[in-house]
């Protein structure tokens, strides 16, 4: 099976995490192998000061990896377009993005909240799906024609991940 690969974006507080949250458990249930890849725009720290891979990434080293019994982590000091990262992804079924919302070429789930003002980035440009809580008499409304789902519709969700 090609692995496939789907992004979800949405303004933060949207409800993207909780949703995939929920799609890679029942996925993985299943026994489906899922990757996630998250998009984060205000910078990530993942050593801890005091910690050997913290001064050897301090001393200038370009990858680190620390490695125990139940994870390795593999640190690259550099910024890696996502085709980079993704081609570093191997053995896996699905791939669920999260951001990136920049980068196209891969379908892309678009989530919205009106309940909290969380609604779309843009004008509907290359979103295949929406997942909200707009009714879709709202959804035409304000411009989009194509497939929604609710936040509950998660076996629906997942259908339409496994087809594309």
């Amino acid at each position: 099976m090609k692995t496939k690969i789907v992004k979800f974006i949405g303004f933060s507080g949207s409800g993207k995490t909780t949703l995939i949250e929920k799609i890679v458990k029942m996925l993985s249930d299943d026994g489906v192998r899922v990757a996630t890849v998250k998009h984060d725009v205000h910078g990530l720290e993942i050593d801890k000061e005091g910690k050997d891979s913290y001064k050897y990434s301090e001393a200038g080293a370009k990858v680190s990896v620390v490695s125990s019994p139940e994870m390795t982590v593999y640190k690259i000091h550099e910024k890696l377009s996502l085709n980079t990262i993704l081609s570093k992804i191997d053995n896996i079924d699905i791939i669920i993005i999260e951001g990136y919302s920049n980068d196209e070429g891969y379908p892309c789930i678009c989530v919205a909240r009106k309940d909290t003002g969380k609604g779309f980035k843009n004008d509907f440009i290359g979103y295949d799906i929406v997942v909200s809580d707009y009714s879709e008499e709202e959804l035409k409304k304000i411009g989009f024609s194509g497939k929604s789902f609710g936040f509950d519709d998660i076996n629906e969700i997942i259908g339409y991940i496994m087809s594309v």
